[in-house]
């Protein structure tokens, strides 16, 4: 009888964390979806700037001053 109910908790655990695992996932793909789409808008509004260009620009106006 103890067997079975030692049995019965590590399905009952297992269901549980596959359950965890498996709507983690879902989550994460969710967010990764949304995060990809914010970079592709803000990729969109950037065309053309070239980010070491800025950052070289503001480096030689500290060094003249």
């Amino acid at each position: 009888m103890e067997q079975h109910d030692d049995e019965r908790d590590t399905i009952a655990t297992l269901e549980k964390r596959v359950a965890i695992l498996t709507g983690a996932r879902l989550r994460d793909k969710g967010k990764l979806k949304e995060a990809i789409l914010i970079q592709d808008k803000l990729r969109k509004k950037s065309r053309g700037w070239n980010g070491a260009a800025e950052i070289r620009k503001w480096r030689d106006l500290r060094c003249l001053s």
